[in-house]
């Protein structure tokens, strides 16, 4: 009654995902962020910190279902290539994925708080960024996007860590780009 639980008919039970929420955050913490005027590369900086390591968790404690959510959202992404409408928040759903499979409450907060800075929108848009948002870019994210969701998948938490790596390196680069 109180949907805790999640009945998957053919799967299992599963604890249900909680809805991301910052009430019970404390302002002082919501308006320590939301103050911070670093720059962008900064959050870019931090951003390569927090996934990469998230990605390694998530390896190795996803749940069954969470391991379903990952692969499931890059397949939105790849479904949507050409919706600059839909791309950015497409990407966005992919990365809260993983963070939600490390299972860890912190990380979740974390993501469900700065996960807006943390990756820029728009980003993704052809329409804006025409020289950067290229069709081989889109390609190459859904490429990196696939091996992470692969490492996930198969428990390997340096191989997920890796592949993380990799795909957010080569996003700043082009990061740089546009500041």
């Amino acid at each position: 009654a109180q949907k805790v639980l999640e009945v998957r008919h053919g799967v299992g039970i599963f604890v249900a995902e909680a809805e991301s929420s910052s009430e019970h955050i404390g302002p002082s913490v919501m308006q320590s962020f939301s103050g911070y005027n670093g720059t962008f590369m900064d959050f870019l900086e931090l951003r390569m910190a927090f996934e990469v390591h998230a990605a390694g968790l998530a390896a190795s404690r996803r749940s069954w279902a969470q391991e379903e959510a990952i692969p499931k959202s890059h397949k939105g992404f790849e479904a949507h290539l050409g919706d600059d409408d839909r791309l950015d928040q497409l990407d966005f759903e992919f990365h809260a994925a993983i963070a939600r499979a490390t299972n860890n409450s912190a990380f979740m907060e974390f993501f469900d708080l700065m996960g807006a800075r943390l990756l820029p929108q728009p980003a993704l848009r052809h329409q804006i960024y025409p020289s950067l948002v290229t069709t081989e870019y889109l390609n190459q994210t859904v490429n990196e996007h696939q091996k992470i969701c692969e490492m996930i998948g198969n428990q390997d938490a340096e191989g997920a860590r890796t592949a993380m790596h990799a795909h957010l390196a080569r996003s700043h680069e082009r990061y740089r780009g546009l500041t």
